[in-house]
């Protein structure tokens, strides 16, 4: 039975006997969230879910997560919409603990489905916006709302595009400005954590290994002809260190796709930075041997 015929016949035996139930807030919950008065649906279901009568009842807790993802929907401001989708959330999540018999669960799921779907995009908004801290906070939302319903939901592909673009956002960052390292050690923090779920994946492999590689040569071009021989000594050693980084990461990008042009340019960088000459030149030859538009 759908939400929408249980309103109404829920209103038909209101018009019946309005003496009896015009007492019972779930009922004018009903009928004020039916009539579209959505702030005074919101007042009385609060009411009915806190009476003896219908604390126990899936139907209220449904009614309830159906008016608060409303509000959700409506709501003025950020924080109000937060509260609101949680409250809606917890509220559809009690709905199925009650629901011994699944009357109200695919109603409930649906609604309860869309609010989990809305924190994921809501986090992949704040990604691009880059708003990392509400980023972060939204993804594990949408995490804790999945698993809760589901334990054994596979969560791995969109953590690893959500880390994926995160990464991106502190890459951007650290390449305005290569001296504010937190965004460095955060992108590659980042990439490490994309990398353990999925040693495979190609953008991360690349990401890393370009991080520490431009990191290398800033460190290089930003030696003074004032410097100290010594101070000139110690960036060579940790640039060489950071190149010596980047290499097993460009290694493994190029092993899964060989025919990558970036990658076949990064491992020309990094050994001519390691001053391996022989290298450096093989896979220089690699890419000059590519025949126009190989690029895959």
């Amino acid at each position: 039975m759908t939400m929408k015929l249980r309103i109404a016949i829920a209103l038909f035996a209101l018009a019946l006997v309005p003496l009896v139930h015009a007492q019972d807030p779930f009922v004018e919950a009903l009928r004020t969230y039916q009539a579209g008065d959505l702030a005074r649906a919101r007042t009385l279901i609060d009411e009915a879910v806190l009476a003896p009568a219908h604390a126990e009842d899936p139907e209220a807790w449904l009614l309830r997560g159906f008016v608060y993802k409303d509000v959700y929907k409506g709501a003025a401001n950020q924080a109000d919409g937060d509260r609101a989708r949680e409250d809606a959330m917890n509220s559809l999540y009690r709905c199925l603990q009650l629901d011994k018999d699944s009357t109200y669960a695919e109603n409930a799921m649906q609604a309860y489905d869309y609010l989990a779907r809305s924190c994921f995009n809501e986090a992949a908004k704040a990604v691009n916006e880059g708003d990392e801290t509400r980023a972060l906070l939204l993804f594990d939302n949408y995490q804790e709302a999945v698993i809760r319903v589901d334990p054994k939901a596979d969560l791995k592909p969109r953590e690893l595009e959500f880390r994926n673009a995160l990464g991106t956002v502190y890459t951007k960052r650290f390449n305005q400005d290569r001296t504010a390292l937190e965004w460095f050690d955060k992108a590659t923090r980042t990439y490490k954590d994309v990398l353990r779920l999925e040693p495979e994946n190609y953008g991360a492999n690349y990401n890393l290994a370009t991080l520490y590689y431009n990191l290398g040569v800033y460190r290089i071009r930003a030696i003074n002809a004032d410097d100290e021989i010594p101070t000139i000594e110690e960036i060579q050693k940790v640039a060489r260190e950071l190149f010596n980084e980047a290499l097993p990461y460009m290694l493994k990008a190029h092993d899964m796709n060989p025919t990558r042009r970036e990658t076949l340019l990064g491992l020309e960088g990094i050994y001519y930075s390691l001053q391996d000459e022989s290298n450096s030149e093989r896979f220089r030859q690699l890419y000059e041997l590519l025949p126009p538009g190989e690029d895959r």
